[in-house]
């Protein structure tokens, strides 16, 4: 575990979570303000496409198999519910529990496949050093 959880894996986190979080607010804000169908489809699409995108960057230089595929996945969205909980009654005046519920975790399972997806693309799109004599 030691060589999953390492300093690189709590950066990469703290970008995910530093650019995430304020996002969302913004388009589930716009969203609530117009119900704009964008602002809808916006919602939904940014946060896995930014998982993917933050992954695929970490596994580029991480160790990158299914262990540390999976715990990534399982440990960023935790911590990412720890923070958001953290946040959500100075940011929307709820209380934490109120974002803990059984709908919004089975709506994460996306996330857990972004993670895993951009682990495997990682591993297969490694570039390739020619060395001509």
């Amino acid at each position: 575990m030691r060589t999953i959880f390492t300093k690189r894996w709590f950066l990469f986190f703290l970008l995910l979570f530093a650019v995430w979080y304020p996002v969302s607010v913004i388009l589930f804000t716009g969203y609530q303000l117009t119900l704009s169908p964008f602002f809808f489809i916006a919602t939904n699409a940014f946060t896995p496409l930014w998982f993917v995108f933050v992954a695929y960057r970490f596994f580029k230089k991480s160790r990158n198999d299914w262990t540390s595929r999976l715990v990534t996945a399982v440990g960023w969205i935790a911590l990412m519910f720890f923070f958001a909980a953290l946040l959500v009654k100075p940011v929307y005046g709820y209380d934490w529990t109120s974002i803990i519920n059984i709908d919004v975790i089975m709506a994460n399972w996306i996330n857990v496949v972004a993670v895993v997806v951009a682990g495997v693309a990682a591993q297969k799109i490694r570039p390739t050093i020619e060395i001509k004599d």
